[in-house]
């Protein structure tokens, strides 16, 4: 499956949103400042490739980082970081979204925070 994400100062563009072709390596692409071609035969500056690579899978990655926040909270008295619900309710805003285009058509459909 594809994501693409656009915005009127950019886009981003990623191929393995649900299941990855690797597990330890993610690519995507992203532009900014964008304006046509010259002959309006594509646009300037290209897109930027951009590799996200780990010594895990993404699965494994979130319940390590889940683990220390939680022997954080207990053994060391740390409150709870405040970055994860932030986090997560953009991510399930983008996630409703997909869903959203998939049920309406495939059709464009705006995130709004």
């Amino acid at each position: 499956m594809e994501i693409s994400v656009v915005g009127v100062n950019g886009s981003f563009r990623l191929h393995d949103f649900v299941i990855p072709f690797q597990e330890n390596v993610g690519a995507f692409y992203v532009n900014a400042n964008t304006k046509f071609a010259p002959l309006s035969i594509g646009i300037e500056p290209e897109p930027t490739k951009r590799v996200s690579r780990a010594d895990l899978p993404q699965e494994a990655l979130m319940v390590k980082e889940f683990g220390s926040l939680v022997t954080k909270i207990r053994d060391h008295g740390l409150e709870w970081e405040k970055k994860w619900p932030i986090i997560s309710r953009k991510t399930q805003l983008v996630v409703d979204a997909v869903k959203a285009s998939i049920y309406k058509g495939y059709v464009a459909i705006e995130v709004v925070e």
